[in-house]
């Protein structure tokens, strides 16, 4: 293959794709990669604790054991210990995380709000499917093979399922169609009718319902039930699903990226409908190229080493590989650049009149690929000259294991110390209750065992530890925490980026308006697509100290002492509640807090129903929050001039009122009284104004 045509084949834009030079493209890389797949292999043993030679009794076998044959050859899950607990805290962090859309022009201030809101409903509802699912799959991806790539697009689909439906039922669905069918029109006329009710019907579907909706009252017919339209968030194994060249520095300036998956053949017939996939390309390929011979449908294995203990391979004869080829593409003729996308089979050219690609087209509105990507060391510039989890952790825990491995064979010997007896007459059975013959006492003895070394299990915890500050899980040490932090703050990152990815799509692809409700907010709010060039720089942030109970009681006693400064109203007390509600718990903090508004109202309903049944002889106590509120309340009620009249003529009524409202002054004077307690002294004031916290000079 010429490389000038190659080169311009990956360079300009072209009325049909050349599918060859993808192909080519596409088998270089994997290839190319062979370095970083080795890598990922072999994290992917040592997490799982898979080596050469291992047995499912953990014992060591054959002529190379050591230091005999049995000896122990114990799993040390060191690596995958840590990698779990990481996992655990992105995940309980981006569960707790604040997510916030800020404005990058002042015209998108006034919906800043708004996306905030949207943004945490997006992740909170399920409306981007699997989005909780998908990102710990890319928390495992980024800790064990250094790298998580997530792809952000649209999915729009009506999904049919055959029905049977009765005459009545398509009384409901459309009226004028059941008329129809049960009156004596010709049979085009009502055929017509029903393929704009029923468009995904086939015609020869339609003519046998309709025949058979009048001779039997019911008959079988798509009906639509399930409508998906929403942004689509997919984990792809960078060692197996998405490829970059190996040059690579930025992924967003690669000159061509692949996607590598698989389809069922009913998938397939499905996208030929759903995504205007060519259908000659779609039966060629189920036919002659159905099923696949995989180690790991996430893992580029290749056939690379022999099937055992460390590999899982099977043949998935009704899967289909598929690869998406993704171009920056130049047009000649203007300069300007676009992302193109080829979807091709890597072992299919054409074949005639039959295209080599299921579907080519340019992206409109990406500026860039589909796909957020994140490395886990930025130690070198290159993408894929990476380090992992268990890349950095696989000395300490093969350490581990060998302490482990030598106190289980020391406490082996001790159990059962080798026998020492004279020569050609070793006892022939040994056990309790046994009989053993001997001709004098002596004959028969146990070799010396290796005195117990303290020393191991001392290794063994200093390994721990030091595994513990590597990866930022030594709870003692600061720089341990800075490096959890960091960690964190990477995952989460990549979670704002795949959320500002997935609202870029809404403002293209979505609906024109969605309504949604979240937690504090009274009404539903409406999300609308507003102007595509909207900017907004999406944050999702946590602070790791937050999962420590007694940090996080000290932020909010430290919040709740800043209240006192605060003479012009600048802290929001309601925001804080929330915050403190949702550091206890985040799951009954959305069930027990109710917006500030519903709040007040209830106070107040709670109050009038107090008053009318203490004006009717029945005494009621204060209730035991929202004093200041009660106080306006009754003051205004018994402002009213037959109230105010009862006060004056009816004693035991001012008795009942005064009770009350004595009950709810004694409440405000407790909370008045917190405040003495601090400072010696009611607070200093000049008429209304509080002074007492007032700067001095």
């Amino acid at each position: 293959m010429d490389s000038d045509s190659i080169s311009k084949s990956l360079t300009y834009v072209q009325d049909e794709p050349d599918v060859q030079t993808l192909r080519y493209a596409y088998d270089q890389t994997v290839v190319e990669l062979e370095a970083y797949f080795d890598l990922c292999r072999t994290s992917y043993d040592d997490r799982r604790n898979f080596w050469p030679g291992k047995s499912r009794d953990h014992r060591k076998h054959g002529s190379d054991a050591f230091p005999w044959e049995g000896a122990s050859d114990m799993e040390a899950h060191t690596i995958d210990e840590r990698v779990t607990r990481l996992v655990s805290l992105f995940m309980s962090s981006l569960n707790r995380a604040n997510i916030r859309a800020y404005p990058v022009g002042s015209d998108d201030i006034a919906k800043s709000k708004v996306v905030s809101a949207f943004l945490k409903w997006m992740v909170s509802s399920g409306y981007i499917p699997r989005f909780q699912k998908e990102m710990e799959l890319g928390a495992n991806y980024l800790l064990e093979r250094g790298m998580l790539i997530t792809y952000v697009g649209w999915h729009r689909e009506d999904r049919t399922f055959l029905q049977k439906l009765s005459l009545d039922q398509i009384q409901q669905i459309n009226p004028v169609l059941a008329e129809a069918i049960m009156s004596d029109k010709v049979d085009d006329v009502v055929f017509e009718f029903m393929q704009t009710v029923f468009p995904s019907a086939s015609d020869k579907r339609l003519k046998k319902a309709l025949k058979e909706l009048r001779r039997n009252g019911e008959a079988e017919l798509p009906v639509v039930k399930r409508q998906i339209d929403a942004p689509e968030v997919k984990t792809l194994a960078p060692d197996g699903d998405f490829f970059f060249p190996p040059y690579v520095t930025d992924p967003q300036r690669a000159p061509f990226c692949f996607w590598r998956t698989y389809y069922t053949p009913q998938e397939l017939k499905n996208k030929v409908s759903t995504d205007d996939w060519d259908e000659d390309f779609v039966d060629y390929v189920i036919e002659h190229y159905r099923g696949v011979e995989i180690y790991s449908i996430e893992r580029e294995q290749e056939g690379k080493r022999s099937i055992g203990l460390t590999d899982r391979g099977y043949e998935a004869e009704e899967l289909i590989e598929i690869v998406y080829g993704y171009q920056r593409l130049i047009d000649e003729e203007d300069g300007s650049e676009g992302i193109y996308q080829t979807i091709f089979h890597k072992n299919f050219d054409g074949d005639g009149a039959i295209p080599a690609y299921a579907k080519f087209e340019l992206m409109n509105g990406y500026e860039d690929y589909p796909v957020v990507v994140t490395k886990l060391s930025e130690d070198s510039k290159r993408l894929y000259d990476v380090q992992t989890i268990p890349d950095l952790l696989r000395g300490i825990q093969n350490q581990v294991k060998v302490e482990r491995d030598s106190r289980i064979d020391r406490n082996s010997i001790a159990t059962l110390p080798p026998i020492l007896h004279p020569i050609g007459q070793a006892p022939n059975d040994w056990g309790p209750g046994r009989m053993i013959p001997y001709r004098r006492k002596g004959d028969l003895d146990f070799a010396p065992t290796p005195a117990y070394n303290s020393g191991s299990v001392e290794i063994e915890q200093t390994m721990e530890r030091i595994a513990d500050k590597l990866v930022g899980l030594d709870e003692g040490s600061q720089m341990s925490s800075a490096r959890l932090q960091f960690l964190t703050n990477k995952f989460l990152r990549h979670v704002s980026e795949v959320l500002n990815m997935a609202y870029k799509c809404y403002q293209r692809f979505g609906p024109d308006s969605t309504f949604f409700r979240v937690t504090g907010v009274p009404d539903s709010m409406q999300m609308t697509k507003g102007d595509p060039t909207e900017n907004f720089d999406v944050v999702v942030n946590y602070d790791v100290l937050n999962a420590d109970p007694e940090v996080q009681e000290q932020k909010i006693e430290a919040f709740k002492a800043l209240t006192q400064f605060d003479q012009t109203g600048r802290i929001n007390l309601d925001n804080l509640l929330e915050i403190a509600a949702a550091s206890i718990d985040p799951v009954l903090s959305d069930s027990i807090l109710q917006p500030a508004q519903n709040g007040q109202e209830d106070v107040m309903k709670d109050v009038t129903d107090d008053l009318a049944k203490i004006f009717a002889g029945i005494e009621m106590p204060a209730r035991p929050t929202g004093g200041e509120i009660a106080m306006q309340v009754i003051e205004q009620y018994t402002a009213q001039p037959d109230i105010s009249e009862r006060l004056q003529t009816d004693q035991t009524f001012a008795e009942r009122i005064q009770k009350y409202q004595g009950q709810y002054t004694f409440q405000m004077q407790q909370q008045q009284n917190a405040q003495i307690g601090r400072i010696g002294t009611a607070p200093a004031e000049m008429g209304e104004i509080q002074t007492q916290e007032m700067p001095q000079e």
